[in-house]
């Protein structure tokens, strides 16, 4: 019997699975190492970027789509080994965010990345998940989190008519086995219908920090014409030699990394790319 329940627990151990206030993260003691380690880092680092300190410790780790969608029913997955250009937004944000705030623990970590991945900061099924990065940026900024700075200008606008996900549910596997769950989904979109907002033309990124007000760790999203949507990528800001360079988990390269290619040439390839919009981790967290 002692002998069974020490394998129990190494089990148990070797992947996590920790209830908080009634909220399921889903885990492996690997990834809950690796974020304090960050958080140390960033703490200690006495380089006001800590943003883009956090992204160097994640350099090189293997690009892998859906990590969240692993599991039947929606926990809070935290995974730092492999990333989507969205989890590494986030995983990396939730570093920096924690870190001004002073957080040193795991928990604080957890804490914060699911404010940022959930409306309202609580995880209630697959639809609470910010699935756009236009309802990510809004929940941020009414908690304080992130804001918008995306300069006036040398800016165009964009009308957002969000309903990618309603109409094309056979593209997702929570929608494809649970119709029930599209209604829930496009509820939630309608909100971000018919609503303008400023983007940075790509013909305009090869300019200059000072021109385009871009700093390094600002997060980047790509705007785009697809119908449905409002970004199909997202990245950190990274200047090298007076040039904007992306930071970003490349579905291409199949890892995080430092594009070698500046982002005005990367998205002079892409027809369907129109610009970025710009958010900035709030430099005064509470």
């Amino acid at each position: 019997m002692k002998r069974t329940c020490q394998i129990i627990a190494i089990i148990s151990f070797l992947f996590c699975s920790v209830t908080a206030a009634a909220q399921q993260y889903v885990y492996t003691p690997g990834d809950s190492i690796r974020v304090e380690k960050a958080l140390e880092h960033c703490i200690k680092c006495d380089k006001l970027d800590c943003v883009t300190e956090s992204t160097l410790l994640f350099l090189g780790l293997p690009y892998v789509a859906s990590t969240l969608d692993s599991c039947n029913s929606e926990r809070i997955v935290i995974n730092t080994r492999e990333y989507d250009c969205t989890t590494f937004i986030e995983t990396v944000s939730a570093i920096a965010i924690t870190a001004k705030r002073g957080g040193r623990s795991f928990s604080d970590f957890c804490h914060t990345l699911q404010s940022l991945r959930y409306r309202n900061g609580i995880c209630n099924g697959y639809s609470s998940r910010l699935h756009y990065i236009s309802q990510w940026i809004t929940d941020s900024k009414k908690q304080g989190i992130i804001e918008e700075v995306t300069g006036d200008s040398h800016t165009a606008t964009q009308r957002l008519n969000l309903n990618f996900m309603s109409t094309h549910p056979a593209s997702y596997k929570q929608l494809k086995e649970n119709s029930n769950l599209v209604a829930e989904i496009e509820k939630f979109e309608q909100p971000f219908r018919g609503i303008d907002v400023k983007y940075i033309p790509k013909s305009a990124l090869n300019g200059s920090p000072t021109l385009l007000d871009i700093e390094n760790g600002d997060i980047l999203a790509l705007v785009t014409s697809i119908k449905g949507l409002d970004v199909t990528h997202v990245g950190f800001a990274h200047w090298i030699d007076s040039k904007l360079h992306l930071i970003h988990a490349s579905s291409g390269k199949g890892a995080t990394i430092i594009d070698e290619q500046t982002l005005y040439d990367y998205m002079r390839t892409k027809k369907s790319c129109l610009g970025v919009r710009v958010f900035r981790i709030i430099k005064g967290q509470k």
